[in-house]
């Protein structure tokens, strides 16, 4: 589903809705190769890495923002992307699991 709307008299912005089934799909790691297993499993672990990085940051950031300015957004932000964070841990579980089961 696409949707066009008037954001105001020049400019236009566009809603791209996908299928419930389209949004989240299961991944199959048994139907991978070793090889493919290897690199998903590099991928995944510098991805969560770097996220886990930018949350820390955050969190003091937010934390600095707190004591000198007061409660804002930025004391919440990295509270929001936590679940990505988990995410990419439990991902990893799992590709390290199909690795281990193939040895």
């Amino acid at each position: 589903m696409i949707f066009v709307g008037k954001l105001n008299n020049n400019c236009k912005f566009t809603f791209i809705l996908k299928q419930k089934n389209q949004i989240m799909k299961k991944e199959d790691y048994s139907q991978l190769s070793m090889e493919e297993l290897t690199k998903r499993e590099k991928t995944a672990k510098t991805a969560t890495i770097v996220l886990g990085v930018i949350l820390a940051l955050q969190f003091l950031i937010g934390l600095f923002l707190t004591f000198k300015q007061g409660f804002s957004v930025f004391t919440i932000l990295p509270i929001t992307f936590l679940p990505i964070l988990i995410i990419n841990l439990s991902t990893i579980k799992k590709i390290r699991e199909e690795i281990n089961s193939r040895k």
